[in-house]
């Protein structure tokens, strides 16, 4: 009976992408009236930030009526788990518990019953049969943490079955599996693929061809999405999402931005507490609507990116996101209040070919450490040559840049590696 549930809920998924936007938003608001009156029945820290705000699941009447809600951290979890956030009668012995990798500084548990699992997976899975993957390619994953287990009846006959290789094998190890392995689908952590590329990008006779390349957990700098793209002379797909909601959005082949899965998360875009319009940048809040074990309403998960109002050639009536922004904390505030993408970081560096790999952290608002991998042909004209760059696109802030050449940027335990950091308060107001 589950197997034939996974692929009812796969068809469900395939076909709920070409309702028009219209219906979506009807599906939408039926799940979400469903998850809200589970959560205040039956999650004590959902059925406590109700009553705090005088507000029950029969005033929620639309989409809209959600802001009504009170948003719930990530320190809010992690003060209510397990008994207040993970719904009364569930066997947690039974359940799936992903941890989040703790990039921020606060790593969370998830918990999913076999049925909330189930659907997450058809729904990680439509991006890619969106894509051109078919079921019994062979696919390799890099990532950071997995458990080898056992493989089912379906993955002996390499039905969805992935390969995974661990990101902190060393990247010639890695080279040499998928040489043997020769896998149709690549998919992974961004940094790791770029890594691959940088890597194999000289070589003459590139013997790993890959027709379909997935990109996710990190985010997708562009100058990582190029060196991928002529490396393998293949467009990328980069894939949203989050341990604690899993896929939430996805690039189509149009690559007219990111599509959000509206069947499976309502996402709001707030800055000062207000939506933003399109092609304004805001904070994302989700609100999961298939996670009947552990519900997250009005979660703020630190993401900034950018909605559009655009329609996407393909037809799907999913909504879209612009861009992708970063992290809050990835975000750089100058001594003036000039607040800084983490992407202005990539405009800066792009045209270094002596850089290898580069880490940015603003360990004080006037205090700014830069490390860099170099190649060969890395000099100190090169260095000169970026700080110059710095002062263009910066301008004359008062900030003291410190430079520090390492021999690999470092990755904590399995955490996200991220390009660009700030240990400050960043004043958004």
């Amino acid at each position: 009976m589950g197997n034939i549930q996974k692929f009812i809920n796969l068809r469900r998924c395939m076909k709920n992408q070409w309702l028009t936007t219209s219906e979506l938003e009807k599906l939408q608001f039926k799940m979400l009236k469903s998850i809200l009156t589970h959560s205040y029945k039956n999650i004590p820290l959902y059925h406590q930030k109700f009553k705090s705000a005088g507000i029950y699941p029969d005033d929620i009447k639309s989409l809209e009526d959600i802001k009504k809600i009170p948003i719930t951290t990530k320190q809010d979890i992690k003060d209510h788990y397990p008994h207040g956030t993970i719904a009364r009668g569930v066997d947690t012995s039974k359940c799936w518990k992903p941890h989040t990798s703790g990039s921020t500084g606060k790593p969370l548990t998830m918990v999913y019953c076999t049925k909330d699992e189930d659907y997450q997976k058809a729904v990680a899975l439509r991006p890619n049969l969106a894509c051109g993957q078919k079921v019994r390619d062979k696919w390799a994953v890099i990532t950071a943490s997995y458990q080898a287990k056992p493989k089912k009846w379906f993955q002996k006959l390499r039905i969805f079955a992935p390969e995974y290789i661990s990101l902190f094998e060393d990247v010639n190890q890695q080279i040499e599996f998928l040489e043997k392995f020769n896998p149709k689908i690549l998919d992974g952590y961004a940094t790791s693929i770029f890594l691959l590329a940088k890597e194999l990008k000289d070589q003459d006779h590139l013997k790993i061809k890959p027709k379909i390349i997935f990109t996710t957990a990190e985010m997708l700098m562009e100058n990582m999405r190029k060196t991928i793209e002529s490396t393998f002379q293949q467009k990328i797909y980069d894939q949203f999402g989050c341990v604690e909601l899993g896929r939430t959005a996805w690039e189509c082949p149009e690559h007219s931005g990111y599509h959000m899965d509206m069947d499976s998360v309502l996402m709001e875009f707030i800055s000062n507490g207000e939506e933003v319009s399109p092609g304004e940048r805001g904070e994302i809040i989700y609100t999961g609507l298939y996670n009947y074990t552990m519900p997250l309403i009005r979660y703020s998960i630190g993401d900034v990116a950018i909605p559009s109002d655009e329609k996407c050639n393909c037809g799907r009536g999913l909504k879209l996101m612009e861009s992708i922004e970063g992290r809050k904390d990835s975000f750089i505030q100058t001594p003036t209040g000039k607040i800084y993408s983490p992407i202005i970081w990539t405009i800066i560096l792009r045209p270094f070919s002596q850089i290898n790999q580069f880490k940015v952290t603003q360990e004080k608002i006037d205090h700014i450490v830069i490390e860099i991998t170099k190649t060969k042909d890395f000099t100190n004209e090169t260095l000169t040559a970026v700080k110059e760059r710095i002062d263009q696109y910066l301008g004359q802030e008062d900030i003291h840049f410190q430079f520090e050449i390492v021999d690999e940027i470092s990755r904590k335990g399995n955490k996200k590696l991220k390009s660009v950091e700030s240990k400050i308060n960043i004043k958004w107001n």
